[in-house]
């Protein structure tokens, strides 16, 4: 196993495509580390970086405080699954997990112990005389993770493995990952764009956007505490409402001005002390979640005209506005998640009640304006 360590790391194409601007980034020995981001935020040269694939334009990148910027890939005792698995198909799945120890000459008894060990780990053993032509995808990627492990790497490195899998195996495949983690302990770092991958696997999760770290933290830390819009946004199936605010003192009394309409905001509001002194507040950010269609105490109410109601089965997502096509303040479309079947119609308006407490604000730069920001949580096991 390993730490790793990346110092204000960066790599540049050319002078107008960066990839990755000044990451730095600790990886503690056994943790499990999700890159996750949308297409080009850097997540996947991150791990080429490590792995020796691509070399840094600036910043040192370190292996268990070894500095491993000049080292080639086989120097550096790291595996990597990639997407589309990777496989010789004209070798046997027993050949695909051999051919590894055959390139490091280890012996012929040797060899088929450590495949014949991988096998039973990733339940191969049956499949080890099969050409990868006769497989699932979902045994294709166990084949190509028992590959990248067979050699016994110090870091594990997965970038979007479960991409090409349809969504009950991608469930099934990403379950099996994590007991395996768990029962192996490799340092690992994964790679996805899929942020349930992301906050079911990783003891931590670093959100990235255009070559930067956006925040690095436990899911937890990264759904409750966001540090910007674009982690508020990203994270969150749907993400976070966000729409432009005014806060404003009344009679004694906070207000927020939203979409044309104003929120009387309760004492109990997370941060009320710190909104009623500050002037940059800029943006407000609700949860689907935090919406209601019943009242209860201390919810406050909106005016919702309804857009579109999806029905879930379990849960309906209603898309609405909180101004009439006549009367638009705003077009931001919100979105509430509601339990259950939803009864509404297009264009219809209807009261909808929020929990304040369950209101985000953000200053005029996307930055929290409630939270401190903490690069550096305890990650979970």
């Amino acid at each position: 196993m390993a730490t790793i360590a990346f110092n204000q790391v960066s790599k540049r194409y050319d002078e107008n495509t960066t990839a990755l601007n000044a990451l730095s980034l600790q990886i503690d020995d056994g943790e499990f580390i999700v890159l996750v981001g949308p297409s080009g935020c850097g997540k996947s040269t991150v791990l080429r970086l490590l792995a020796g694939l691509e070399q840094p334009s600036e910043g040192e990148i370190a292996i268990d405080d070894k500095v491993v910027n000049d080292l080639m890939p086989q120097q550096r005792n790291i595996a990597m699954v990639f997407q589309n698995y990777a496989l010789y198909p004209h070798m046997s799945v027993r050949d695909n997990l051999a051919f590894p120890l055959r390139m490091h000459h280890m012996g012929k008894q040797a060899i088929n112990t450590r495949v014949n060990e991988i096998a039973q780990l990733l339940n191969l053993a049956e499949l080890l005389q099969r050409r990868p032509k006769q497989l699932s995808g979902g045994q294709k990627q166990r084949v190509a993770m028992g590959r990248a492990l067979v050699r016994d790497p110090s870091v594990f490195l997965l970038d979007e493995p479960l991409s090409n899998l349809d969504a009950r195996l991608r469930s099934q495949i990403r379950a099996d990952i994590a007991q395996l983690q768990l029962r192996l302990r490799k340092t690992t770092i994964y790679v996805t764009h899929d942020q349930i991958e992301a906050m079911t696997l990783g003891h931590r999760v670093a959100v990235m956007n255009r070559g930067e770290l956006q925040q690095i933290g436990t899911p937890e830390q990264l759904y409750n505490r966001p540090q910007n819009i674009f982690v508020a946004s990203f994270i969150g199936n749907p993400g976070m409402n966000i729409a432009t605010t005014e806060v404003f003192a009344q009679n004694n009394d906070l207000h927020a001005a939203v979409c044309g309409q104003t929120l009387h905001l309760p004492s109990a509001v997370q941060g009320y002390n710190e909104l009623s002194r500050s002037e940059n507040v800029g943006y407000i950010g609700v949860r689907p979640e935090a919406f209601r269609l019943s009242q209860v105490d201390g919810c406050v109410a909106l005016k919702a005209y309804i857009s579109a109601v999806e029905y879930l089965g379990a849960e309906s997502l209603v898309y609405f506005h909180l101004s009439s096509h006549d009367h638009a303040h705003d077009n931001t479309t919100w979105i509430a998640r509601i339990n259950g079947h939803v009864d509404a119609t297009i264009d219809q308006s209807i009261e909808i009640f929020l929990d304040p407490g369950a209101i985000h604000w953000f200053n005029s730069d996307g930055s929290n304006a409630i939270f401190d920001t903490c690069q550096s949580v305890q990650p979970r096991r």
